[in-house]
């Protein structure tokens, strides 16, 4: 009921939340993935150990304009990153393999068609589907890609502010989960519809009661985040994100 499979309607909902609210068209969820810590699996080697120097399992979320979970991964192995567990997860291969959730359409004032995007961190690959904002050193003595950077930022930042939010809620976040990994997966799963089930129900009016700033400070402490991913990306992806930065440079106020 409250973590149902996404449909063409629920992409629509997004797409105009963060128009309308975070100014950022065609861009349909936020997208990012967390290390929660958990006790170390038996036998398991070092496949659940992070950078961090602790056991963990991955919850890879993407988030509507307004705090809710549209879609979870829970469970992959700590020592992989956002992207891989994204592009080896169920909703990859079911809605962004090879298809496209939403058509392309033209950015306001604009005439050529621009695919929906999620937005990410640095610890994603660009894609034509999915935005990450410039490198520090790209933006230093460019204000246009500076000005998308502030932007995508603003987009960005609704994820990191639903895993506070959940943290804050649910308290087992802020210490390694003393059960085995399949419970675990249950544990985050049960948390992630009851997130759902709160801000659906009361409206999200005592979340948002919270600063941004404290929000950001919560997730930090409860989780972690992945690794910077080093990858070059395809022309095609970048010419997608060149789309953004003429809009919110030239035509968008």
């Amino acid at each position: 009921m409250y973590l149902v499979t996404p449909t063409e309607d629920t992409w629509r909902k997004s797409e105009i939340g963060f128009k309308e609210r975070w100014n950022f068209p065609n861009c349909i969820g936020s997208i990012d993935g967390k290390h929660v810590e958990i006790k170390c699996p038996n036998k398991s080697g070092t496949s659940y150990f992070c950078y961090k120097n602790y056991f963990s399992i991955v919850l890879l979320a993407i988030v509507d304009p307004y705090y809710n979970f549209i879609i979870v991964d829970i469970g992959s192995y700590g020592r992989h990153s956002d992207s891989a567990i994204f592009e080896n997860s169920s909703f990859y291969r079911e809605f962004v393999d090879n298809k496209t959730i939403l058509p392309p359409k033209p950015l306001p004032g604009t005439d050529t068609p621009v695919p929906h995007v999620f937005v990410g961190d640095e610890g994603f690959k660009l894609q034509t589907y999915l935005m990450r904002p410039f490198s520090r050193k790209a933006i230093v003595e460019n204000l246009e890609k500076k000005n998308y950077n502030k932007r995508h930022c603003r987009a960005r930042r609704v994820v990191e502010n639903a895993f506070g939010i959940l943290a804050q809620k649910w308290r087992v976040f802020f210490r390694p989960i003393e059960c085995d990994v399949e419970t675990a997966v249950h544990v985050i799963k049960a948390a992630c519809c009851l997130h759902n089930f709160i801000r659906t129900t009361a409206n999200g009016t005592t979340d948002e009661r919270e600063s941004t700033e404290d929000i950001i400070n919560q997730t930090s402490i409860a989780f972690s985040t992945s690794t910077r991913l080093r990858e070059r990306s395809s022309d095609m992806a970048q010419a997608v994100r060149n789309h953004f930065v003429h809009y919110f440079n030239y035509l968008s106020q």
